[in-house]
Order: structure tokens, then sequence, then C-alpha cells
């Protein structure tokens, strides 16, 4: 509860018990504040919020409509103002608490849950993401990869009376340009890389890395900018702004921390840790060299935070994946499964490269979609890049949403030409046939949907077991009942 005086320029004292965008949820003696989003007016539903017991509205068009009893705040910009009185309403919890912003096309995921990981040995820490928001053994569906402005307030302030120190939080070019973060206290911001992407809301490229680059632009004097130098084109853009202190990584570019002589396995990645003059040889349980550029930012984010190098070290060799992360599936049969999220058509290509590194004398097996109503030129790339890199495509069912999955499936086939491919709408049979059709050292790679559990249709998202899920089911139905039988495994041994 929060005093009117404590959040406007008023001398009115009345008591404010919540805060609100959304007028379904407007409850007795609050605030609504009418936001235009991409889709929707807030100020269309001012009477519906007044009905709900609403006392003040913060707008900034003419309304209809003025009631008596009612306080009425006219402003510039009302999501400008929802950031800054939602940050004073719940007594700027991101104050109290070391806060990492990470931001990039991918890895941010990865990178984010890392650094709470390895936090989480020495104090209470917390995640906001794509997966989840996570803390103190909590776990909760996010609603976007980086919430809207008044919902992380409330949740960054449950965290901090929860006794949260350190929350790392995914900062998506979505949420930094629609203001998501403004009234957030960064001390440590992260970029981790830069694709063409989401160019259908941002436009340009030069929008998309200005929208990254805000991020930047939060952090304080104190606050510390960690940058990937093999990233030319965005650290060139920020370098020279940044306010705050800078730390740097990268593997071709020289940087403040370094990985040299990386040696890449179905199970592992091995390299030479260089910070700054020392050297030290470790073995990660990640995979693909992608992987070791998001490692590096980890350890860059901790030294930030001021842990011993040592500590750092033994954390990122006993380091946890994350979910549908580049995530090799354990099994005791001798072929591999990996199962990665891949959403952009870059991530595709560096996870065949990774297969075709590290593959013996098997075959690369790739089962993916592609969603529908979004980016269709990206299935002219996946496509291409599957002909280049695999020996079996295997075209299946990925959030088709209104659009037939023949039709999707097809757009990405007709691209396909060398390798041998075949269209299974069913995403769990084609999963299943995958790992039927197994030989010896075979590398399966399921792409695209990663740790969700749902399949986005026309009339919302239905329930989906997980590809990791599927995948071991079919291996425990395919083999082990094969060994339960006495039978001998006679394709892949």
């Amino acid at each position: 509860m929060k005093r009117l005086n404590e959040l406007f320029d008023t001398d009115n004292d009345m008591k404010i018990y919540s805060i609100h965008s959304d007028s379904r949820y407007v409850k007795p003696y609050s605030i609504f504040f009418c936001i235009e989003g991409l889709s929707v007016d807030g100020h269309r539903y001012v009477e519906d919020a007044v009905f709900q017991g609403a006392k003040v509205i913060v707008h900034s068009k003419d309304l209809n409509y003025y009631h008596d009893k009612i306080i009425y705040f006219r402003v510039e910009n009302t999501l400008v103002e929802l950031n800054r009185v939602s940050n004073l309403f719940y007594d700027c919890p991101s104050n109290k608490m070391k806060i990492i912003g990470v931001t990039g096309s991918s890895g941010k995921t990865v990178v984010a849950s890392m650094i709470k990981d390895a936090m989480a040995k020495y104090c209470s820490s917390g995640y906001i993401g794509t997966i989840s928001l996570e803390y103190n053994g909590r776990k909760e569906e996010c609603p976007y990869t980086t919430p809207e402005a008044l919902y992380l307030q409330r949740k960054l302030f449950e965290m901090n009376r929860a006794g949260v120190k350190v929350v790392a939080m995914e900062a998506s070019s979505h949420g930094l340009a629609l203001k998501r973060v403004d009234s957030v206290h960064f001390d440590i911001a992260v970029f981790t890389n830069v694709y063409e992407e989401h160019l259908d809301f941002h436009g340009t490229m030069e929008n998309l890395m200005a929208s990254k680059a805000k991020l930047f632009s939060l952090l304080d004097e104190k606050g510390y900018a960690i940058l990937n130098t093999d990233e030319v084109r965005f650290y060139t853009l920020v370098k020279d702004s940044i306010k705050s202190h800078v730390l740097t990584y990268g593997i071709e570019h020289r940087a403040d921390v370094m990985a040299r002589n990386i040696e890449l396995f179905i199970d592992h990645s091995e390299f030479d840790l260089q910070v700054h003059d020392e050297l030290h040889h470790v073995s990660v349980p990640v995979l693909a060299r992608f992987n070791i550029s998001n490692i590096l930012a980890v350890v860059t984010s901790l030294l930030a935070l001021e842990m011993p190098i040592m500590q750092i070290i033994d954390m990122i060799e006993h380091i946890q994946g994350v979910d549908g992360r580049m995530e090799l599936l354990s099994h005791p049969y001798p072929f591999h499964v990996i199962v990665d999220y891949c959403q952009h058509a870059k991530s595709y290509e560096k996870v065949f490269q990774f297969a075709q590194q590290v593959k013996k004398n098997g075959r690369i097996i790739a089962v993916f979609g592609a969603p529908g109503k979004k980016n269709y030129n990206k299935r002219q790339k996946i496509g291409k890049l599957a002909n280049q890199y695999c020996d079996q495509v295997i075209l299946t069912a990925e959030d088709n949403r209104d659009e037939d999955i023949q039709d999707i499936c097809l757009d990405i086939q007709k691209y396909i030409e060398k390798p041998v491919s075949v269209i299974i709408e069913d995403r769990r049979i084609a999963i299943e046939q995958a790992i039927e059709i197994a030989n010896r050292d075979d590398i399966i790679l399921i792409l695209g949907k990663g740790h969700e559990q749902f399949m986005a249709s026309a009339i919302g998202n239905d329930p989906y077991p997980g590809d990791k899920y599927v995948a071991l089911e079919a291996i425990n139905k395919i083999f082990k009942g094969e060994e339960d039988n006495g039978k001998e495994m006679e394709q892949i041994y």
C-alpha cells in the first residue's frame, strides 16, 4: 500500500492498494494506467476500470467522460509513467539486489541461467526469462522472455522480500524497445550476439542493435558492461558511449577473457581459459563453439561480481546444462540425441556445424519444422542448411498456429535436394521414426522446441510432452524392449 502523494505530485494522500494496466484485474482503490499497446489501447477501458473500483486514472489522450470522484492524471507517455510509478509502488526493488541483464539474439537463457546457478552456491539467487521465473526453489511460468514493467517490478519485489540477493534476467530486444525494463537498476549488462531477427518488429538491423544497446545505457558509472569482441558491429556501436566499467570476452578477437586451443567432443568441450595474463585448461560439460562463447560471458560476469578465478573455474567445470539447450540425452545406446531450442537460422547453422565436426562414421539425422505465421524467409534458410549438412531430414509440426503443417514442411522441403527427406506431421511419430532408424554413431538433432511443453495452434497452446520426454520414451520403447526380450540389436551393433 502507498499514499497517492508518494507516487504523484499531489496533496491527496488517498491510500492506493494496487496498480493495473489491465482493466479486468482492477480492484477498489487502485490506479489504472491507459497503456497503448501493439493491438489494444487502454483508453478504451477506462469506464470498465472505474466500474471495478479504480480511483485514479493515468491517461495520455482526451477521455469521453470524467467522473467527479475520480482523480485523473494526464501525462505525455503512460508507459513511461507506469515504469516510474510501479518502481516506487514496489519500493524500488532492483536497487536492493544485484541485477544482471543479458541481451542478444541467442544465448540469453543459457548465460542468465548459468549465472543464477553459479551464484546460488553463495547466496539466494533468481532467474527471469524464457524458461520460467525461479528463486528459492520456486518456479513459475513467465509470460514473456522479458515481462511487462508492472509484472516485473512486482516479481522483483517478491524476490527481494524472500531474501534474494542476485537476479539474472533476460532482456529481449522487444522488452527493451517496449520500455519494460526502463525503471530497473542494472548492475551488470551482458551482450551475447546479434543476428538478423524480429525485423518485422524492429524494421532494420540498426533499430534491432539500438534496442539491444539500450540495456547498456541503463548502467551507471559503478556498473559493468560485458561485451563480446567477436561481435564487431555491436562492439563498435556501443564501446565509446558506455559510461560504466567495461569487461570483454571473445574467441577470435582480443579480450579480457578468452578461449584458446578449443577441442570439441560430443559430450563436452575443452579449452585454455585466458583471463588477462593467466591461463587455465578447463573441461566444461557444454556442447559446441557457441556455447564456449556463452561460458566466457558467464566467466566475465562472475569476475565483475568479484568471484575468485579458481572458484569460477570449479563452477564452470561442474556447471549444469539448461533444459533444451544443446542437451545431450543420457541413454546407454551407441548413437546420440541432442535437443535444442534453435530459434534462428543462424542457430541451425551452428548446431549443424557442431554435429559435422564431432561425428565419426555416423549420419546426421535432423527432426524439425518451422512456426506458422512467422518469418517465412527462415524456411528457405533452414532448408538450405539441412541440405548442406544433414544426411536425413524428417520435417514435422512446430507451432503451426493456423497454417497447414504439410504446407509449412513443403516450403522447407523444396530446398532439400541431397539428403533423404520425409514429412511426418505428428512430431511424436517423427521423433520416434528418427530413433528407430538410428545406427551406430548417428547424431539425431531434434530442433525448434527445446524445453517447451506445448504446441501453438490456431486456438491456443495444445499440450505436448516435450522433445526430451518423447525421445527418451521412444528409445525405451524401441530398444529397451528388445533388450528385455533378449534380442540382438543388430541395427546399431
